[in-house]
């Protein structure tokens, strides 16, 4: 013990280690890295040099001689006001930060709004400066997504990355199902004219909550139902105005996101109409803006948490083995009912 002390006094190594532990540099390297194939003995007297030692991993020195920064980039495809706009992406922030420090990985944040903005980032992250990409609603066309999907850098993307469902690592929900079903759920209620509030058609989650709404509603429903919205709360309450002014019979209304409902609903209240009694809404995310409504919106469940922790270790798979395929996992929902369905 006294040994133990006396090399307490200065920054440890792996060799500080390995003496007072009494092994070799490769055991305690192996103790580190997981204890296989070491005895219990070893890995415990490893364990006690290094608590009473203090020693840590030198990550830097290990990045330098893995070749790796240590560093992940998480790209948002949205103009800067609906970043700071939307709660989704603050959980997925949290979520991305939380499993990356978990693993000894830094997590960077950027968006490209505009196509400077995409080619100065597409040089940034195809020169080497981070490990791998994690992508957030590309919408289709996007060129920095053509230029990292041709990269080889590792990449996935959360939501299916239109004209790249194939090519490309994604997690995403089954958005036409979870559509179908938030509104066959108006639907059983008795509601009969039910319109809705899109997300931006050129991203995957926005056309495909569409297509689910049509497939619910039928074909004899009119498009003069349908809204356009672009995820921002000001197209939700443009939204629902537009929708009024169109059908002031509308009895139900499927909102393709929590924020654009919230909006939606105080357009709705501002016209006279009541929630749920002359017009049933429901949403889409169950995000903390859903709780927070008047009333409570019902809405369809999505874990962003779940979701991150799996493009995460999809992401260091495929660091770890860049020949790997592209995997993809589709994440289950849930719909949420509250008072305003």
């Amino acid at each position: 013990m006294s040994e133990l002390r006396r090399e307490a006094s200065k920054r440890p190594t792996i060799e500080d280690v390995a003496r007072a532990a009494g092994v070799s540099r490769s055991t305690v390297s192996r103790v580190l890295n997981g204890g296989v194939h070491v005895r219990p003995e070893a890995i415990s007297k490893v364990n006690r040099a290094v608590g009473v030692l203090g020693y840590s991993v030198n990550q830097a020195a290990r990045n330098l001689a893995s070749g790796r920064t240590g560093s992940v980039a998480f790209v948002i495809s949205e103009q800067h006001e609906h970043l700071f706009g939307d709660p989704n992406f603050g959980v997925l922030i949290r979520a991305f930060t939380r499993e990356l420090r978990n693993r000894g990985q830094h997590l960077l944040v950027t968006t490209a709004q505009d196509y400077g903005e995409e080619a100065f980032l597409g040089d940034y992250l195809t020169a080497g400066h981070v490990d791998g990409a994690l992508l957030a609603l590309p919408h289709e066309g996007e060129a920095l997504l053509r230029r990292l999907a041709s990269s080889g850098l590792p990449l996935v993307v959360q939501g299916q990355p239109l004209g790249f469902e194939a090519e490309l690592s994604w997690v995403a929900i089954d958005d036409e199902a979870a559509a179908r079903e938030a509104v066959g759920y108006l639907l059983g209620q008795g509601r009969t004219q039910i319109g809705t509030i899109t997300g931006p058609l050129n991203t995957s989650s926005g056309r495909r909550r569409l297509e689910g709404y049509r497939r619910a509603v039928g074909s004899a429903s009119p498009e003069s139902l349908v809204a356009l919205g672009d995820w921002s709360a000001a197209s939700g309450r443009l939204g629902a105005g537009l929708l009024l002014d169109r059908h002031p019979e509308m009895d139900g209304l499927f909102v393709a996101s929590d924020l654009m409902a919230l909006e939606a609903m105080a357009a709705l209240r501002e016209r006279g109409r009541r929630v749920p009694q002359d017009i049933a809404v429901v949403g889409f995310d169950d995000s903390a803006a859903a709780v927070m409504a008047d009333p409570p919106l019902t809405t369809m469940r999505q874990s962003f948490e779940a979701a991150a922790a799996q493009a995460v270790r999809i992401l260091n798979e495929l660091i770890a083995v860049p020949a790997a395929g592209p995997q993809h996992v589709l994440m289950p929902t849930q719909l949420i009912h509250r008072r305003s369905a």
